[in-house]
């Protein structure tokens, strides 16, 4: 059976046990419609429909009901808030009910295929997916709905006999322990099958034998409960933000062609590009033009034996945090402690040991994809810091006045964000950034960048994609944003945001200048009310 088959078939079998439970949850929804048609729907059956849907738009487009995912969330909305509802939405709440009835009511076979297709997301980007293996079904439920919004499709389980048939095209995985057929059992089989998984542990308790088993057996968190779907994706947020084909580039320096052969077949097991370079004075163009993530050195060499040439990448500051890993034969203490001297990470002995070398530069390569990640991809919201916005930038207009092509640059703020913390609490406030920063990724494409600027403003830089265009994508995205239902304790709230856009060469031939440009737009886009999006005036700035 393929992949794809054993997926259609766990999640048709996953359908089955799930659909009384959310049919039940239409039935709720019907009742309160009728209620209401008959004058009669009281505030705490408003409340509990209101509930119900929310719960549907979380769960069902995991089985492919998108439609009804969006109908669901849409109803969430028209029961909201505590005034009276128009008689147009009663009309409309009765037409989303029979509506929702007929997507759910189609066979577990058609869901099951629907489901199997990886998503895509309104930018045409592949979506996440993320499996959670939890008997506690309202947890899976807020879980799903934190996801939404950072762009991730949580199917919910609960067992480990689900999870086996879900594994393929998943990007990360939630274990409960307490699953009875699951515990650490089941992370040391996925741990074998499934090395580069990535399995946030969940435990009731804080025994320290856990957390260590945990971590023998490959784990990429641990925590205790109470948890929260925040802790969850602040874990997650390097396997789910950082693409799984950016696969790692080593350029490996040593003058023996037989060595540099082998170690481009030992390390492609984990994928890494190895690029080799036999001849030690072209080192420094080899990594100007593949800008590596590990570069592996021969000690002894002619012309320039591999300590001098560390010193050489230490003192230039292209080079001067980039792993460096060599090979020797001569493991002494005073070759070891030149080495280290010289600026050296690590060191293999020759002979190279597969098994060895393969572990020493994954250790390396992780160590810097998490640091690169700590610099370059903010912690709460998951979308990329100013600091990497900037180099984005830059980066983009370069490209753009060698290739004559148009740069958008978009600035947005929330808008009356200080009265959501005021209101509501920080904890709320962190939720709805997170929300705001995964829809507005989703929105834009890959090659785009969308980071944030600070507080609760954040900017986008849109290459090859004309003004009007990028003012055509924002203005979606705010009507999106303002159908989001935000729930705060006991209350419910919708926010939207302000932004100006400004375009290369119209506006600006730098970006800084064309930065300016868009905030001057943002400033009058909020000036004249809010929750608008305004193409900056040319030559404005």
């Amino acid at each position: 059976m393929s992949e794809a088959d054993e997926i259609r078939k766990a999640m048709s079998a996953i359908w089955e046990r799930s659909r009384d439970t959310i049919m039940g949850r239409v039935v709720v929804l019907e009742a309160a419609v009728l209620a209401l048609l008959a004058g009669n729907l009281t505030a705490e059956s408003r409340r509990q429909a209101e509930r119900e849907a929310h719960k549907l738009a979380g769960t069902v487009g995991t089985f492919g009901f998108d439609e009804a995912s969006k109908l669901a969330r849409e109803a969430e909305e028209l029961l909201s808030g505590t005034g009276t509802i128009a008689p147009s939405d009663t009309v409309r709440l009765s037409n989303l009910a029979v509506q929702m009835r007929r997507q759910l009511e189609r066979s577990p076979e058609e869901v099951a295929q629907a489901a199997a297709e990886p998503e895509q997301s309104e930018a045409g980007t592949r979506r996440h997916r993320l499996v959670i293996v939890d008997q506690n079904s309202e947890f899976r439920d807020r879980v799903a709905t934190e996801a939404r919004g950072l762009g991730v499709d949580v199917i919910g389980v609960p067992s480990a006999n689900d999870a086996r048939g879900l594994l393929g095209g998943t990007s990360a995985l939630v274990l409960d322990l307490s699953v009875p057929d699951a515990g650490m059992a089941f992370l040391q089989e996925l741990h074998a099958s499934h090395p580069q998984l990535p399995v946030v542990v969940i435990s009731n308790g804080d025994q320290f034998q856990d957390r260590v088993d945990a971590a023998r057996y490959g784990g990429r968190g641990f925590l205790q409960k109470p948890v929260r779907p925040a802790q969850i994706f602040d874990v997650l947020r390097d396997a789910l933000v950082i693409s799984r084909d950016e696969l790692p580039t080593i350029v490996a320096v040593d003058d023996d062609a037989t060595v540099l052969n082998l170690i481009g077949s030992l390390l492609e097991p984990i994928g890494a590009n190895v690029v080799k370079c036999g001849d030690p004075l072209r080192a420094l163009s080899f990594l100007v033009e593949y800008a590596p993530d590990l570069v592996m050195l021969d000690v002894d060499m002619p012309g320039l034996n591999g300590i001098e040439l560390c010193r050489v990448l230490r003192n230039d500051p292209r080079w001067a945090a980039v792993p460096i890993l060599f090979l020797t034969a001569r493991a002494d203490t005073a070759n070891v402690t030149q080495m280290f001297e010289a600026g050296a990470d690590d060191f293999v002995s020759k002979p190279v040991t597969g098994p060895e070398l393969v572990a020493r530069v994954r250790n390396r390569l992780e160590r810097t994809r998490m640091l690169r990640l700590a610099a370059e991809v903010d912690s709460l919201t998951g979308v990329a810091t100013r600091r990497r916005g900037i180099e984005v930038l830059e980066r983009f207009f370069r490209l753009a006045q060698r290739q004559r092509q148009p740069i958008s640059i978009a600035c947005i703020d929330l808008d009356h964000f200080k009265q959501v913390n005021d209101q509501f609490g920080h904890l709320i406030g962190d939720m709805v950034l997170r929300r705001v920063a995964g829809l507005l990724a989703g929105f834009f494409r890959g090659e785009d960048i969308v980071a944030r600027w600070g507080g609760e403003e954040f900017v986008i830089g849109m290459y090859a994609m004309p003004a009007d265009a990028a003012v055509r994508r924002l203005q979606t995205a705010l009507a999106k944003l303002h159908s989001e239902v935000f729930e705060a304790g006991n209350s419910t709230l919708h926010v939207t945001f302000s932004a100006g856009v400004g375009e290369f060469p119209v506006d600006g031939d730098e970006w800084t200048t064309l930065y300016r440009v868009a905030d001057n737009a943002l400033s009058a886009a909020k000036a004249g009310g809010r929750n608008q999006v305004l193409r900056a005036v040319a030559g404005a700035g």
